[in-house]
């Protein structure tokens, strides 16, 4: 019989812990603790999953009795070094490591972790973001190569777009046969590609502070609609743009609230029209409604199962669900998958499920003991500190390179 206890108390972190008794087999495994965001009596709406660091936790370990039999020697597992970007399909997720100069490929379905984009024309150099189309192409953002790579549905090398100078290019996105690729350079602006040819077609933004502008952006998203949403970091806010560019609504000032950003990241839109954004500062997912609403947020700060450590960004995924069932609470219903990649910590790939309970569901009456909702107006706490978000000290900029550019 499950039973119910609190987990650690984290201001920034509203759960429900369920111990599941299950037992170990291997280093990757079904977490011996089952957490949900936010804790009753509000209705939960996300659960961690499960994580991963590389081959450690993918691929079947050979036992000690079988290393003594035939006289292995254990061989050293390859891991993420410093994950960025993230995109899954199918069970498969790939990740832009940004030391490792490489795409790892953890690949859940297989129980196999690879990486690719090392060698010939295809070799990446720094690696940053990734989008997947629904044709399973991949199109990598390199920062050094200034230059969007393609791999395809097998994970070949296809081509490279190049991105006008003067470019920093950060993050892209896929919307039918256009790429929007973020450039964080002094241009702050969006360059829309051809998809296939990459020929520029059109420049969205520039810098400033005014609605339609950036200061240092770090990530894109689209919507179905083609609707464009921009995390801005500088200007501690997120936007969201129609898609000819012209402003539509903005969120968010400097500050450590509900709502409020500290050094926002990564940004995606889920295929609910919910909008994820990632909080390097408070190491915090926050989640929004199509119109700027405040809604919820899940993670925080730590070491413990579904914490996260200086988070970058985040991909939803609809097709790879068949793979973690077994992660799952078994009257949990999952509508997507979240993946969010972390640089630092235990935990550097995270896998979350968005969903819910049926109504009315008793998570276990009495037995259930939480962690209280602290009132909005204290805050959500912060990893870095309380003090108002300012430009990044040498310290902090260390940690994330060589400039608050990714």
């Amino acid at each position: 019989m499950k039973k119910i206890v609190s987990l650690f108390m984290v201001p920034s972190s509203i759960l429900t812990i369920i111990v599941s008794g299950v037992g170990c087999q291997s280093s990757q495994k079904v977490e011996e603790v089952q957490v949900f965001f936010p804790a009753p009596p509000a209705s939960p709406r996300v659960q961690f999953l499960t994580w991963a660091n590389g081959a450690e936790e993918l691929e079947p370990q050979q036992d000690g009795f079988a290393e003594f039999v035939f006289g292995e020697e254990p061989t050293v597992k390859q891991r993420l070094n410093k994950p960025y970007g993230v995109a899954a399909r199918d069970g498969v997720v790939y990740v832009c490591d940004t030391k490792g100069l490489s795409l790892s490929r953890l690949d859940f379905k297989n129980k196999t972790y690879s990486v690719l984009g090392t060698s010939g024309p295809g070799r990446l150099r720094k690696p940053i973001n990734i989008a997947i189309d629904d044709l399973g192409y991949k199109f990598v953002v390199d920062t050094i190569r200034k230059q969007v790579v393609v791999f395809n549905a097998e994970d070949q090398y296809t081509t490279a777009h190049e991105i006008p100078e003067p470019c920093h290019p950060v993050d892209v996105s896929v919307h039918g046969d256009e790429l929007y690729v973020l450039d964080n350079d002094d241009t702050c602006q969006i360059v829309v590609l051809d998809r296939v040819s990459g020929e520029v077609k059109r420049t969205i933004g520039g810098p400033g502070g005014e609605p339609g502008k950036f200061k240092i952006p770090n990530s894109i998203a689209l919507d179905g609609a083609g609707n464009i949403y921009v995390s801005d970091t500088h200007n501690w806010r997120i936007q969201k743009l129609a898609p000819d560019g012209s402003p539509i609504w903005e969120k968010g000032t400097a500050g450590y609230m509900l709502g409020q950003f500290g050094r926002p990241r990564g940004i995606r839109v889920g295929p609910d029209g919910t909008v994820y954004v990632v909080d390097g500062a408070t190491e915090l997912v926050q989640m929004f409604d199509p119109d700027g609403n405040t809604l919820m947020r899940f993670g925080g700060p730590g070491d413990a199962p579904g914490a996260l450590g200086l988070p970058a960004t985040l991909f939803l995924d609809k097709t790879s669900i068949p793979y973690f069932k077994q992660y799952v609470h078994k009257d949990f219903t999952v509508d997507y998958l979240m993946f969010v990649a972390s640089q630092f910590g235990k935990r550097l790939v995270s896998v979350y499920a968005f969903g819910s309970f049926p109504e009315g569901y008793d998570l276990g009456g009495s037995n259930i003991r939480t962690i209280d909702a602290l009132p909005v107006e204290q805050g959500i706490g912060s990893a870095e500190g309380r003090e108002v978000p300012t430009k990044p000290t040498k310290k902090q900029a260390d940690r994330v390179g060589s400039s608050e550019k990714p």
